[in-house]
């Protein structure tokens, strides 16, 4: 597959729509295998929610032996006991009663929790070097052990656990928890923490060693999160971990941490790769309606020199677009966030709307800023041939660009809630050697978020030029509008200014948008409904607005998303459509 959605767009009598829908909706049905526990009396959901997790009946039978009523009983009293403890309730009442009439047993236990142990005293101190550091210092105030409320066994050990953890992770190497202490009276009905932290001194990075990779020693180099003399912190080594696993380059990173030297205070670190094959081989297959049976064949070289230079060359065939297309990369100062892109392409496409042949070559500066935004610089040259309707011509294109985008999500392959941005600007003049002279801006956004136990999918696409006449743009910097990820229920490019004979040329601007809301049937299998609205226009005044809307289901795949969408244009005669995509939602 290419890294875009692919699609399947197709007519569908509407009798077949609720048969389609039934047979892509296996929802399976799982019969009971243990016995189901009832929490009655006052317990609050948190502490209900508790007991079920330290009783946890998953490991008893249906239906128990009778021989082994009263251990399992005695269990699951000693257990409750337990978990309202954790909770803070010391003089609970607990009674439990049993139905095995049925196919599995129903177990009730009775739960009157009594009054609360009050955490009445919490003795925390830092001394050290982590006295001072800001992160322990948080650790505190998140893990907040409140006097005057219920005591939670589970705050005093997560912060207890954290501040043990954080010790390692920042370098304390002879820190340690003096004290620890919860104790809890009972008559008093009181509970009191001591937590005493002796961190000692920070340690620092020591001597960093790198080995196991044929690349220049400056670029392995520049890949490292932290410098020598640095206080210590094993986020920077996880990062620097990442960033070697990321680079494509190295098929392992190894990093260890040596032996802490007590006098000079410093850990050194070693850091062993291990190359990836020069050579990769690229291939891919999809399908759709919109550009037909597609097939990717490519190479890659990874590392052409000890400089970290890449090469890829690929070909992409399909029923209405072919091409072929080379590209050079040169990673700069930081190779992590900063590149510089040489690419050459030839594409023949063959559409409904259009017939255009282009070669572009051009070269692209490429930052990641310390935001996280994504900043590409470009200079392209574009040269093309088209046919849309009776209209032939040719242009040559030399176009500078700026483009700006960020994605951020919760989860990269399946999100609950995040977002996309992207703006890229172009602009070409007849005194640089250009045949038009034009600006044109394309902005888009994309805003996932939970809502009811779904998820709430928008999406605005725009587009601008600004030219005085549209028949001077290329095919391929038109807009159109319809498809499978521009508005379902009309088929690819389908939509836009037409000429006198009705057919469709393409417009100089475009706004397109789609609200949707998928529900989780089980993990895997979620479904959709949506609406679809938008077109392309050359002027405001002629902006007519074509809506459609649909039903969908989604399969959640080890590649992401799988989407079966049916969808009709809204006020319309017109007939169902099929959309098959597949790709992440951001």
């Amino acid at each position: 597959m290419t890294d875009k959605d692919q699609g399947l767009t197709a007519k569908l009598p509407t009798g077949w729509i609720a048969v389609l829908l039934l047979l892509l909706l296996p929802i399976p049905v799982v019969a009971q295998t243990k016995p189901e526990l009832i929490i009655s009396g006052n317990a609050s959901d948190a502490v209900a929610a508790n007991i079920r997790a330290l009783i946890n009946l998953e490991g008893y039978a249906c239906q128990p032996p009778k021989a082994q009523y009263g251990l399992i009983r005695r269990q699951i009293l000693n257990n409750g006991d337990n978990a309202l403890k954790a909770m803070g309730y010391y003089e609970s009442q607990l009674s439990l009663s049993a139905n095995t009439d049925g196919e599995c047993a129903i177990v009730t236990l009775q739960v009157q929790t009594g009054p609360p142990v009050l955490l009445t005293h919490a003795d925390i101190r830092l001394h050290g070097d982590a006295a001072e550091d800001p992160v322990f210092q948080r650790l505190v105030d998140e893990d907040a052990l409140h006097i005057g409320e219920r005591l939670q066994h589970d705050r005093y050990t997560r912060l207890k656990r954290n501040l043990q953890q954080s010790l390692i992770n920042r370098g304390y190497v002879e820190g340690k928890l003096t004290r620890h202490e919860l104790t809890v009276d009972t008559e008093k009905r009181s509970a009191t923490i001591v937590l005493i932290v002796d961190s000692g001194p920070r340690y620092r990075f020591g001597q960093v060693e790198v080995s196991g990779s044929e690349l220049d020693p400056d670029l392995i180099q520049s890949y490292v999160q932290f410098e020598q003399g640095q206080p210590f912190d094993s986020k920077r080594v996880l990062e620097t971990q990442q960033a070697y696993l990321g680079a494509g380059y190295f098929s392992a990173a190894r990093i260890q941490k040596g032996t802490a030297d007590p006098q000079a205070h410093t850990i050194p670190v070693s850091i062993t790769l291990s190359d990836n094959h020069r050579w990769s081989l690229l291939t891919g297959i999809g399908f759709s309606t919109d550009t037909g049976p597609r097939v990717r064949l490519g190479i890659e070289n990874r590392r052409v020199n000890r400089q970290g230079h890449r090469f890829r060359a690929e070909t992409q065939l399909s029923e209405v677009e072919q091409g072929a297309g080379a590209s050079y990369q040169i990673p700069l100062s930081d190779p992590l966030r900063e590149r510089l892109d040489l690419h050459s392409s030839y594409v023949n496409e063959d559409t409904d709307s259009n017939t255009n042949e282009r070669w572009m070559t051009g070269a692209d500066y490429i930052v990641e800023l310390k935001s996280k935004w994504v900043s590409t610089l470009s200079l392209e040259y574009l040269r093309e041939t088209w046919q849309i309707a009776d209209e032939v011509d040719q242009a040559e294109l030399v176009m500078p660009g700026y483009q700006l985008s960020r994605i951020k999500a919760n989860d990269p392959v399946y999100p609950t809630f995040g977002w996309r941005l992207n703006g890229k600007i172009r602009v070409a003049h007849q005194g640089l050697s250009s045949t038009a002279s034009f600006v044109q801006l394309t902005p888009s956004a994309k805003l996932v978020f939970p809502l009811v136990g779904g998820r709430v999918l928008t999406r605005l696409d725009l587009g601008y030029t600004e030219i005085n006449d549209v028949t001077e743009l290329p095919a391929s910097m038109r807009f159109f509008a319809g498809g499978d990820s521009s508005i379902r229920g009309f088929s690819y490019e389908s939509l836009g200014p037409e000429d006198a004979n009705g057919e469709v040329i393409g417009g100089r601007h475009m706004a397109t948008g789609s609200l949707e809301y998928d529900h989780p049937l089980t993990e895997k299998w979620h479904l959709a409904v949506f609406s679809d609205a938008g077109n392309a226009f050359n002027d405001v005044e002629d902006y007519e607005l074509r809506h459609s809307a649909g039903v969908g289901i989604r399969w959640r795949s080890p590649l992401g998303p799988i989407r079966l969408d049916v969808a009709r244009a809204v006020d319309e005669n017109r007939d169902w459509r099929i959309h098959l995509s597949m790709g992440p939602d951001l």
